[in-house]
């Protein structure tokens, strides 16, 4: 997840976290192709909680639910040339207990970053937020292969397909939302941000139950965009909770 401009999905929580506002980070140069993620350095190369993880050994825990309270927003979309995202309006929110994260945006990788007991699935969706006090909080949806997804059919013929191409539809509205399953049960723990800088005290909810795409779908996106998933890193020793939802 997370890219390096402002307000973006893939660009703007490394910018939030910092700034909380606009101004893109000036380093950018990196990819998942040549040297790949073991080029990036920095906190991504020596930090203890790295994202993504695979979830087991999980403990269960009385948490909140996840309360979505998305709107509707005008299609935008942008090829960043590390991935496909749409930067998302002020006005959408996650309320978890007290706290509430406004929705900075959406975006794909493929295959999953996270695995579930070693199983690896074809695609995944982060939904990133941030929080008045800086607080980041990222909502990961895997993706299995299965009927053809009914919002992506709206957004798919609109994905830009070439790198820093820009696709805006005002006439089509989506609501994040419905990316999502109906069953918000999830998994909880603290990593990274999976993109340089790999800033972490990143907030993870992995919701257990999939979302399914059709294999047409998953293939037209990794056509554009490739292998756009980070290795998963080394768990050392942080507790995963299985949340048992108030």
């Amino acid at each position: 997840m997370l890219r390096t401009q402002a307000l973006g999905a893939f660009a703007g929580l490394s910018a939030l976290v910092v700034a909380a506002a606009a101004p893109a980070l000036a380093d950018d140069n990196w990819s998942y192709g040549g040297a790949g993620p073991a080029s990036w350095g920095g906190t991504c190369a020596v930090g203890t909680m790295q994202s993504p993880i695979d979830i087991e050994g999980t403990e269960p825990a009385l948490m909140h639910r996840l309360d979505m309270q998305y709107q509707v927003a005008p299609l935008a979309l942008f090829n960043d040339r590390h991935g496909i995202r749409m930067d998302y309006p002020g006005g959408s929110f996650l309320v978890v207990g007290n706290k509430r994260y406004q929705l900075a945006g959406f975006h794909f990788h493929t295959p999953s970053e996270h695995s579930v007991m070693d199983a690896i699935f074809p695609m995944e969706i982060h939904f990133d937020h941030v929080a008045a006090d800086g607080s980041v909080a990222t909502v990961a949806v895997l993706v299995r292969a299965g009927a053809a997804n009914p919002a992506a059919e709206e957004i798919w013929p609109n994905l830009p397909l070439e790198p820093d191409q820009n696709t805006s539809r005002p006439d089509i509205k989506i609501n994040a939302r419905d990316l999502m399953p109906n069953d918000k049960s999830y998994y909880r723990y603290m990593g990274s941000m999976t993109t340089p800088p790999c800033a972490e005290g990143v907030n993870w909810y992995v919701l257990k139950a999939p979302v399914e795409f059709s294999e047409q779908q998953i293939g037209a996106l990794k056509g554009i965009t490739g292998d756009t998933a980070r290795p998963r890193a080394a768990r050392n020793n942080r507790i995963i909770l299985d949340a048992q939802t108030q």
